[in-house]
């Protein structure tokens, strides 16, 4: 699946604000493991919402699956009793 550029951007906020975080936490508080942590945060959140957007495209896969599998059975359902029951074999 290619990256959009709305991806990208949001990629490119997230790395900068770490960036500014990082640099601000080691220089103004002196104190770079509390500004490793804060970077994270936002990382985490982006990857969550990948998570459950990628969970949602599962299941709207997996309903139209079977939907599909559902219209098979039934038409293949439909031509047996067509033609006049059970099949020979």
């Amino acid at each position: 699946m290619p990256s959009t550029p709305n991806k990208k951007a949001v990629m490119g906020i997230l790395a900068g604000l770490s960036i500014l975080i990082v640099v601000y936490s080691f220089i103004i508080v002196q104190q770079i493991l509390l500004g490793l942590i804060v970077a994270v945060v936002p990382w985490l959140l982006y990857l969550v919402v990948r998570f459950v957007f990628t969970l949602e495209r599962i299941a709207t896969a997996l309903e139209r699956l079977a939907t599909a599998r559902t219209r098979e059975s039934e038409s293949y359902d439909h031509d047996r009793e067509a033609d006049g029951g059970v099949e020979n074999e």
